[in-house]
């Protein structure tokens, strides 16, 4: 594997273990909130953070089908 290849799997599974923290702490958040001002805030923080992870992972899988690995084209 060449190292630009390698730096930016590493750059991309640093970005999706920071987008899986911020989800759990957005679920945390969400299941903590008491005020009702706040509500909407959870909700939104938390739809948000779920859609980065997922997108995170989706762009994996689509340049692993571009590169041909196997793995990804499930």
């Amino acid at each position: 594997m060449e190292l630009g290849l390698r730096e930016e799997l590493a750059g991309v599974a640093e970005a999706i273990r920071e987008a899986r923290e911020e989800w759990l702490a957005a679920q945390r958040f969400f299941a903590e909130v008491t005020e009702p001002e706040l509500v909407d805030q959870a909700i939104f923080r938390l739809e948000a953070a779920e859609r980065r992870y997922m997108y995170l992972w989706k762009v994996v899988r689509n340049q692993g089908k571009a590169l041909g690995n196997p793995l990804t084209n499930t």
